[in-house]
Formats: C-alpha cells, structure tokens, sequence
C-alpha cells in the first residue's frame, strides 16, 4: 500500500468519525470535554456542550437573609435540637446552574432522561445510570467555590473545631423511579469502628461531623427529599429497625440554592423519587482536623487546584496541616 492509501485512509477515518460523534471540544475546564466512545456513541458523543466555563465563576458570595450561628449550632448540638436545619438561598441562580450543568454532563443524565421519556425499560435504564460524581474540585472552578462558602467553613469551624477538613465530596442525581436508601449512619459512626464490648463509647463524644447537602434541584417529598430522624443524633445508635425510622421521620424538602445542614451522627436515607424529574445536589461531610477522613481528597485534587488554593481552601484541604510527622 502507498504512502498516499494509507494518508487517505486515516483521513476518511476521521472524517467518518467526526460525522457519527460529533465535533470533539478541546481539553479545557479540567478536562470536562466528552470523549467519543466507539463502542457507546450515543451516550458519551450526545451530551450537550457546557454553556459555562470556568471564566464565569466569581467569587462573590451570596448569604442568607436569616443566618444565625447560634440557631444552627443550637440546631446540631443541644439536646434539644432536631439535629438539622435548612438555611434559604445561600447559593445564586447562576451559581446552581453552572454546578447542576456539570453533574448533569458527567452523568449524562439528560441521555439517561431522554429513554425514560421514552418508556424503555425503567430497571436497564436505573441500572445502567451512574448518578454520583467524586472528585468535584478537579470538574470546575464553581465547586472551589461552593465548597469554601463561609457559611460552611465558619459553620465547621465552630462545630468541629479550626481547621475542619472536607472528608467527602461528591455529587449524587436520583432519576425518576430509582429507589431510596436503607436508613443508615454516616462516617465515621460505623459500628465496626466502634469496640465490641463498648459499642456505645461515642455517646458522649464530640461532634464528628457534619454533613452540608447542597440542592441543585428542588427536593420535595414527591422526588425522595433526604428523610432524618429528628434527635437521633444524641446517642448515635444504627438504625436496625426502618419501621421505627420511618415512623418517627421528617423529610427534608427545599429550593435549588438551599442548604441542609445536619449532624453526622443523625440517622437519615434518600428516599425513591416517585416524579417525573431527577433530583440532584452536592453532599460534603466535614471532619474535625485530628480525625481520617473518607476521602483522600488533597490526594486526588490537581496541582493546577491546589496551586491558585485560596486560604480558607487550603484549610478544609488541610494542605498545610503538619500531621503525620515523618522523623528519622
């Protein structure tokens, strides 16, 4: 074969591929383009093109007419307290839309919408549909953003101690039809950690979390809004019987934009999204410093990230934390 049959063929290659996928963007926005699949086309080729780039975000923060420190810690650590609260509008339009466009690319969830409208086969299409997205700070500079808002570090400063630390970052979008979660305990409340013969030694400790649920959508009851039992968070006990959870249980619903703050110790699960719209929203759990976290979040995060990190970023990475200490 020719110098010039084998150019000629390469050409109509990519040309052909070009035609059945779609023009591939370039690289850019820490590496958020599609990336063509021959052998899946149509979910990875038919996502739409982001209409945001990382140039649009600022950091201007918008606060909530209604925020009162002592109502929410009052709200999370008195015996009293629910163990939750919701704080209204602590995230603009724009900055909801620019964060719900990215989790709504990764997951493709608008391809995955498209054949429920459809009516395929609910059970393939759940199965198939991957609805969380781990490591959001490297996916757009608006997640550096959202997860530095004040409120969220003063929030865990004053709870967890100076210096808390994001354990867990990640994104979860729950299509219409998908099922609810088995109540449960976050980390690190795990019953395996704790010692057998004292299994409830954490009763009287310190908060060890606190977990921030941003809502990208509106969440209500109709679309599975996160159910907490209120108080549980006291004497962290598992939830061994779901009867006794959802006889005594509350539902979360809000506004895109909103903020649900509740203690880590709380029991709680997603509940089925029973409308005809996904529900979407950011989960970040906070940790006191001296404690592991979920995650190794200042593992995966980029360079380019942690290079331009404002302070408050680099606290809740804890990036300068001096912990463990290598000595020789």
């Amino acid at each position: 074969m020719s110098l010039l049959s084998v150019c000629t063929m390469f050409v109509c290659q990519a040309i052909l591929l070009l035609v059945s996928c779609g023009t591939v963007l370039p690289l850019r926005d820490n590496q958020t383009s599609p990336q063509c699949s021959l052998q899946h086309p149509e979910e990875t080729c038919g996502r739409k093109r982001m209409i945001y780039t990382d140039d649009d975000v600022d950091f201007k923060f918008q606060m909530p007419e209604k925020f009162d420190m002592e109502e929410i810690r009052d709200a999370l650590l008195s015996p009293n307290g629910p163990g939750w609260i919701k704080l209204d509008g602590v995230y603009s339009q724009k900055d909801v839309e620019m964060a719900r466009e990215r989790v709504i690319y990764h997951t493709n969830t608008d391809y995955y919408m498209n054949k429920i409208e459809k009516h395929e086969e609910n059970d393939e299409v759940h199965n198939n549909y991957k609805g969380l997205v781990w490591a959001l700070l490297n996916k757009g500079r608006i997640f550096e953003k959202m997860v530095q808002h004040p409120i969220i570090v003063n929030v865990s400063n004053s709870i967890l101690g100076q210096n808390s630390q994001i354990s867990s970052l990640a994104a979860n979008t729950v299509l219409p039809g998908m099922k609810g979660q088995t109540p449960h305990l976050d980390y690190p409340y795990y019953r395996n950690f704790l010692p057998a013969d004292n299994p409830y030694i954490l009763d009287d400790s310190p908060p060890l979390a606190v977990q921030f649920v941003t809502l990208l959508t509106d969440f209500s009851e109709e679309n599975g809004g996160t159910a907490v039992r209120p108080g549980s968070h006291i004497k962290p006990r598992y939830p061994d019987d779901p009867k006794e959870f959802f006889d005594n249980a509350i539902q979360m619903t809000g506004k895109a934009g909103d903020v649900v703050i509740f203690a880590g110790a709380i029991q709680h699960c997603a509940m089925p999204n029973k409308s005809k719209m996904f529900r979407s929203g950011i989960l970040q759990h906070m940790t006191p410093v001296y404690l592991k976290t979920f995650e190794d979040v200042a593992g995966y995060v980029s360079e380019m990230v942690k290079d331009r990190a404002t302070p408050e970023l680099r606290q809740i990475l804890s990036l300068d934390h001096p912990y463990p200490i290598l000595k020789s």
